[in-house]
């Protein structure tokens, strides 16, 4: 369903990097899987490091941890 908005709102790979949070749980890899073939940037968060293999078999171009995430929500607010 997010990749269906993504596509229905003309959001193309090269309009930038993707975020996926919650990348290594079952939605998550389906999502960074799917990003990932139809051509995106995907940059994958997770709060579990040893899965960086995982993740990147999936496709991902880059992984952040969910710090990462949390403070650059703290920055917006």
């Amino acid at each position: 369903m997010m990749i269906r908005k993504l596509l229905d709102n003309g959001v193309k790979p090269e309009d930038g990097d993707v975020l996926v949070t919650g990348a290594t749980g079952g939605v998550g890899s389906i999502a960074v899987a799917i990003l990932a073939k139809l051509g995106y940037q995907v940059v994958a968060a997770t709060g579990k490091a040893s899965e960086e293999g995982f993740l990147t078999g999936l496709g991902a171009s880059r992984i952040i941890g969910r710090e990462e995430v949390l403070a650059g929500l703290d920055r917006r607010t």
